[in-house]
């Protein structure tokens, strides 16, 4: 059955049962800073959310957060039942944003949080689980990899890779990034792999294959290059490289979100990556990402997308494995057991060979994103010059039907709150 359309916002319902606010920003300096928004200055999918809201029984405003009058928008956004946070990452950091705006605006999400109301997604949330090291906080999971380990110092990332990267090939990721940038694929070069996890640790002038994932580019490095670029960046010890990212990945430490996770390369990867698109605790979509010929990564642009339904029997066994067994168990594990799912994000998984049946695949998460995750059927209306009067009706019903479901699940997740 189609949903009826509206280009523009539909009444909020006369007697809700929650009220919702949905919150944006607009960074100054224009259309080259707000590349998320529509010609009216709103992000492009806002109207389909807080339509979906409101279709499910709540109300929902659209507010674009100004930090001037942080004060007052602090006292306004009280009056609501629950926040569905969509601001890109980095936009209140940006050029001409006031000094501080990010960790003002994260205190006021925390402290609503703290008060018992649901912020989607929560900064715990978008810190804790976007975080690369939470591959590490749930390798005990049916979608972990048990050998994950996570770098917060450089001593730490010495002695652990110069370890595991001498038993097998390895994966480096950073955390800052979400588009495969200083995230590298590494084998050795003119030396055999140990025969087990320990056996022998690797030189400074071992030599190393690396691959980046941003742009599948491949340089050669040994291994001391290597750590001195993840470290202090190029240049000097570290020689010269073609990567177009500085390195410096531990920078600021821990808090500041440096840090570097080292899992076993899973040589499948070049078959493509899975998203598993979800709401809440309810998968909508599955999406598999195949690269472009000759690459290895799926990441950002550079893939083929074919999308099936969540029931598809291709995946049965992930979403079994994953929604079925994991996500229960998910937020727990992340130590945000006090907050609710993100409302809308999504988990990549990478294809491999199952450790006791070679004949088998299972499929280990590869990363999390529950920041701001655009809704691409309403894609066609982003644009200083589009609104969603340029969405095709076929792109406006699946949209809406996520939207829908966006709603359905806020206020699902309200109403369990109250008992």
């Amino acid at each position: 059955m189609s949903i009826e359309r509206h280009n523009t916002e539909i009444a909020n319902p006369e007697n809700p049962k929650y009220k919702l606010v949905h919150i944006g920003f607009t960074p100054p300096g224009g259309d080259a800073f707000n590349t998320d928004k529509d010609k009216h200055g709103f992000r492009y999918d806002s109207v389909g959310i807080a339509n979906g809201v409101k279709m499910a029984g709540a109300t929902c405003d659209r507010i674009q957060y100004e930090p001037e009058k942080h004060d007052e928008f602090k006292a306004k956004f009280a009056e609501y039942d629950a926040f569905i946070v969509r601001i890109n990452p980095g936009q209140l950091s940006n050029p001409g944003v006031p000094e501080g705006a990010q960790q003002r605006f994260d205190d006021m999400m925390s402290g609503f949080v703290k008060a018992g109301k649901p912020v989607w997604s929560s900064p715990g949330v978008q810190t804790q689980m976007g975080a690369k090291d939470a591959l590490v906080k749930i390798n005990d999971l049916d979608c972990g990899l048990p050998d994950t380990l996570a770098y917060y110092s450089p001593e730490e990332l010495i002695a652990g890779f110069k370890k595991t990267c001498a038993f097998q090939p390895r994966v480096i990721k950073q955390n800052r990034g979400s588009a495969g940038e200083g995230i590298w694929l590494c084998w050795l070069v003119d030396k055999e792999y140990c025969a087990s996890y320990g056996a022998s640790l690797l030189e400074d002038g071992d030599k190393l294959k690396l691959m980046e994932m941003n742009d599948n580019h491949t340089e050669h490095h040994t291994v001391k290059e290597f750590l001195e670029f993840c470290v202090n960046g190029p240049g000097g010890a570290a020689g010269e490289w073609k990567s177009v990212f500085p390195g410096k990945y531990l920078e600021g430490g821990k808090e500041a979100g440096g840090q570097l996770v080292d899992q076993r390369l899973l040589p499948r990867i070049s078959e493509g990556e899975v998203r598993m698109l979800m709401v809440g605790d309810a998968l909508f979509q599955i999406i598999h990402k195949k690269p472009v010929e000759g690459g290895m990564s799926a990441v950002g642009g550079i893939n083929i997308p074919t999308f099936f339904p969540p029931d598809a029997p291709e995946y049965a066994d992930l979403k079994l494995k994953f929604v079925d067994h994991d996500i229960p168990k998910l937020m727990d594990a992340m130590g945000l057991g006090d907050q609710p799912l993100p409302i809308l994000w999504t988990g990549d998984f990478i294809p491999a060979d199952d450790d006791a049946d070679k004949s088998k695949t299972v499929y280990i998460v590869g990363e999390f994103n529950c920041s701001c995750v655009g809704i691409s059927n309403f894609g066609a209306g982003c644009g200083p010059d589009k609104d969603l009067n340029d969405v095709t009706e076929e792109n406006y019903q699946e949209g809406m039907k996520l939207t829908t479901l966006i709603g359905k699940k806020a206020v699902e997740q309200l109403d369990a709150m109250k008992k």
